[in-house]
């Protein structure tokens, strides 16, 4: 089966959980026995390192990089690549559906007739500024509800992202696929190796660390997080994602560190090396970030509202956290007042991980899913 994998950007030059995703479909269907081509933007500065398979489509990245929205535009004479690829598939798998190669591609499909299965990643976004607001919702209530409703096959990557978009097609059964994670590649340190790198890390291999993953926007919580750095100058902090709505930088804080393009064999230490992880996203539920620091044996502190996919048997893993500071500040005292208990929540999580979170299975559903397109 000849499967085409069109996504926003590509990994591991733009560090982003989509990205992540792409680049383990692309991995797990070619060693399933499928040819791959992988459609993404490629912008500066990091271009990408072309590999098999990649079709990089050279971009203009200005409204990430001026106004916080990743949407890159394609320049226009590279737009016939996109269609040569639509013409070369057997099926299409669209990673999200409001980036401008993605509705392209959509677009494409339809005219020459290829099957469409669309996986969505988030719902819409409680942004503060009204204007970024409207424009979501007018985009969702056009585009997103037509490629929602004229795709072969829709899926959601969490529970909490599916009944948050389900007002677009109301009367539809829509299946959730749950993201995996590498569990031989993201898994604990050895204690003296940990203790090694928390020294490197923060000076001080006895303060607490604390990590934050993601992109330093408001829906991710950053602007929660902030006094509780200021107010706790003995818990250390690292802050790992591109400037965007906030820049750590700025803040000039001394029990904090900033990084950004970090290697994922680095990552894999941070989260294994860190007391807890702090994640008071919404509107996305149980993320990658989330399940790479579960499989390294490092609780999370995750928003409320991101809980709700999950059974009661396993609620019990993570620290819930309203969206507010005073909460998010409660939690992380009660967790890093025991360290004992925390070390063997650890240990639940990371079986957690190993038992329920898998690559393989998520891709073995989608191979089915596309299987069942191919053929109908």
């Amino acid at each position: 089966m000849k499967i085409l994998v069109v996504g926003n950007y590509y990994y591991p030059e733009h560090m982003g959980g989509v990205e992540v995703v792409s680049y383990n479909l692309v991995k797990y269907y070619r060693i399933f026995g499928h040819s791959v081509r992988w459609v993404a933007a490629d912008v500066s500065p990091n271009f990408r390192r072309v590999g098999d398979g990649d079709i990089p489509i050279r971009a203009w990245n200005i409204t990430e990089e001026k106004f916080g929205f990743p949407h890159p535009m394609p320049r226009l004479d590279l737009i016939p690549e996109i269609w040569d690829a639509i013409h070369w598939c057997d099926v299409l798998h669209l990673q999200d559906s409001l980036y401008p190669i993605n509705i392209m591609s959509f677009i494409f499909a339809k005219l020459l007739g290829k099957p469409i299965l669309l996986t969505q990643y988030a719902k819409n976004i409680p942004y503060e500024q009204y204007y970024k607001r409207i424009l979501q919702k007018l985009a969702y209530r056009t585009i997103g509800w037509s490629m929602f409703n004229f795709a072969d096959r829709l899926v959601f990557i969490t529970e909490t992202v599916r009944s948050g978009m389900a007002y677009l097609m109301p009367n539809a059964d829509l299946e959730v696929v749950p993201l995996g994670v590498d569990t031989e590649f993201y898994k604990p340190m050895m204690e003296m190796e940990r203790t090694q790198f928390r020294k490197q890390l923060s000076g001080n291999e006895a303060a607490p660390i604390i990590l934050f993953v993601g992109r330093l926007v408001e829906r991710k919580g950053v602007h929660l997080i902030r006094p509780l750095i200021e107010k706790y100058q003995n818990w250390f902090w690292v802050l790992v994602g591109r400037p965007d709505d906030f820049n750590p930088a700025d803040w000039k804080l001394p029990n904090l560190i900033h990084l950004q393009d970090v290697p994922e064999s680095e990552l894999r230490k941070l989260f294994a090396s860190s007391d807890v992880l702090v994640h008071p996203s919404v509107g996305e539920g149980v993320t990658l970030t989330v399940s790479n620091s579960l499989a390294c044996g490092t609780p999370v502190l995750i928003s409320q509202e991101s809980l709700y996919e999950l059974g009661d048997d396993v609620r019990n893993l993570f620290f819930a956290i309203k969206p507010a500071t005073h909460d998010i500040e409660e939690k992380l005292k009660y967790a890093l007042s025991d360290f004992d208990q925390l070390k063997s929540l650890g240990v639940k999580c990371r079986e957690f991980a190993i038992q329920r979170l898998s690559w393989k299975t998520m891709c073995e559903r989608y191979c089915e899913i596309l299987l069942e397109l191919k053929s109908a």
